[in-house]
């Protein structure tokens, strides 16, 4: 929805744009005295309800794969 402006479930283009904050939905990096984290952005579709979310900054996506273990799954073919 971000880049279209459409939603992906129900084709509405009705989308609303919730800004990032500190807030329960950010993601704490650090932890070094004070509480640092990084807000992130939710796009909801006004028609279904449904919802995406994205971190928006460069900066904050550097900071989040320095914090964090990068996800990788297994591919069907490892698996027995």
């Amino acid at each position: 929805m971000k880049t279209t402006g459409i939603c992906p479930k129900c084709g509405s283009d009705i989308i609303a744009r919730v800004p990032g904050q500190q807030d329960e939905t950010s993601i704490i990096v650090d932890w070094g005295g004070y509480l640092t984290s990084v807000p992130v952005a939710r796009y909801v579709c006004c028609t279904c309800g449904y919802v995406e979310s994205y971190v928006e900054s460069p900066e904050d996506l550097v900071r989040i794969r320095r914090k964090f273990k990068l996800y990788t799954p297994r591919r069907e073919a490892e698996i027995p």
